[in-house]
């Protein structure tokens, strides 16, 4: 016996109401796994930024840019990102938010070619930043992308202070990174967060992904301290 039309009609359209609750459930499920975890949103204190927060009477002055947040190379679009950065001359001290998604890790085992996925629990990149300084102030042209004179720059790395702060979700996994005696002044060009694979860490090789922080030209945007982050820099 065959379905009447309307039958047939009130079937598709059950279907297909079904379908549009379904993408908007795993839309608004992805929207909320994307969020940065409570942990990684607050500033992590050392006695560093304790003592300059303490010496500022509460009033540590904090800054930050607008930068790209995820790398865009062709190889390796999309695998890392930085959520947060800030930077707190007062400390000279820059405190970042280092994320990568479960499919970075089997982008991973393929780029490098690994036997297996590595596990989403294991540590497997060394984050690092970087500061280029103008070595030739009164000299602008030496530093233009189409005539740069490396001579003319000078570049130093910095290594994570202490450990970092961790946190996964389903999706991503996070790190709050505080890099310490970081001294952004008028010889600055640019601050960078580059990221190596522990498995081949060699800082003379090109970085499996780097991220600009901070450049010359770029506007500093005041960062104000939440109730949390207040919280975290007062002592008991």
């Amino acid at each position: 016996r065959q379905r009447s039309p309307r039958v047939v009609g009130k079937l598709f359209r059950a279907v297909f109401f079904a379908l549009i609750l379904a993408v908007n459930i795993i839309v608004i499920w992805r929207m909320c796994s994307s969020g940065d975890p409570k942990s990684v949103r607050v500033l992590a204190p050392n006695d560093r930024l304790i003592a300059a927060y303490e010496a500022s009477g509460g009033k540590l002055s904090a800054y930050r840019q607008e930068q790209g947040t995820v790398t865009r190379a062709p190889n390796n679009a999309g695998y890392f990102s930085v959520t947060r950065c800030v930077f707190l001359p007062e400390a000279r001290q820059v405190q970042l938010v280092f994320r990568y998604n479960n499919s970075t890790l089997r982008h991973l085992a393929e780029d490098k070619g690994l036997d297996e996925i590595p596990a989403k629990s294991g540590v497997w990149f060394d984050v690092s930043l970087v500061k280029t300084a103008d070595l030739t102030p009164g000299n602008a042209a030496d530093n233009a992308a189409d005539n740069a004179d490396p001579a003319a720059r000078s570049e130093v790395r910095y290594h994570p202070s202490g450990e970092p702060v961790r946190a996964e979700t389903a999706l991503y996994t996070y790190f709050r990174y505080t890099f310490d005696d970081v001294d952004v002044d008028s010889a600055t060009i640019g601050v960078f967060a580059d990221v190596y694979f522990l498995g081949d860490l060699d800082y003379e090789a090109a970085p499996y992904g780097t991220l600009c922080l901070w450049d010359s030209d770029s506007e500093n945007i005041p960062y104000h301290l939440t109730k949390a982050d207040r919280k975290a820099l007062e002592r008991p």
